[in-house]
Formats: structure tokens, sequence, C-alpha cells
């Protein structure tokens, strides 16, 4: 991907999050299902008391029981890149940021300047875009409100 709008970027990147904790998540609980088994368990004979030949009982330990029962989860994607920018009008006369990845050329004088862009997903923020472009918060408006 060399050259993309800004809202097909942004997107991309939530669906990348999105379903890599979904991933995560599903990864996890088939692991602890899986641990469910019977035969993975921990066998163990136990002495019924203290003396020295003391008969020996068996014991089953479940191997789910060693196993955190908390699922992890994906809490933050943070991307930081080199890029151009520039707006573009559409054929409908609708316009947008486009973002340029490629490589630049070797004409020293038609060089447009580099911004370093960083994109940041929080689950803590319903995965609402942070952006900062050259270290300056870029506001946008929330998803959903228009």
């Amino acid at each position: 991907m060399a050259t993309c709008t800004f809202d097909q970027l942004l997107y991309a990147l939530r669906v990348s999050v999105e379903a890599a904790n979904e991933a995560l998540r599903r990864r996890r609980l088939m692991h602890y299902a899986a641990s469910d088994a019977g035969d993975r368990a921990l066998h163990v004979d136990v002495p019924r008391d203290s003396a020295f030949d003391a008969p020996l009982e068996s014991v089953v330990i479940p191997l789910n029981w060693f196993r955190d029962p908390h699922v992890p989860l994906v809490t933050e994607l943070s991307v930081e890149f080199d890029c151009r920018l520039r707006y573009e009008r559409g054929s409908t006369g609708t316009g947008g940021l486009v973002i340029d990845l490629s490589p630049s050329r070797r004409t020293w004088f038609r060089r447009r300047a580099l911004h370093r862009m960083r994109v940041a997903f929080r689950a803590s923020d319903a995965w609402q875009p942070d952006v900062s472009i050259d270290g300056r918060v870029v506001p946008l408006p929330l998803a959903g409100n228009g």
C-alpha cells in the first residue's frame, strides 16, 4: 500500500486491531477448552500419612487448574511512519486527504516535505483513533457523530 486516503488508513488499522483482539480471544478459549480433556491431567501419588512406608493415594489434577482463566486482550495498537500528505478532490466534488507512503524520488528540488504521522488505538477509548502529525494532535470527530 503506497497511497491511500486517510479514512481508508484509519479504517484498516481499526479493523486490524479488532481482528487481532478477537483472534487472541478465540485462541485462548480454544486452548482453555482443549485442556479440559480428561486425558490431559497431572497424575500424582501422594502418601496418606507421614510414615516411611505409608500407602500412596493417586491424585489427579486437571491441567486447566494451572491456567489463568483470564483472556488476554489487545489494549493498544500504535503505528508511526513518515509520509507525504496531499488533498485531492474527487470527480463527485468531494475531496479527501491522501497519504503517500511511497519512497521519495531522487529529485531534490521537487521533493515534498515528509511528515511523521502517529496513529494509536486504545481499547480504553473504544478504539477511537488518536492521530498526531509531526507531534501535534489532530482532533477528529468521534465515529458516528456526523
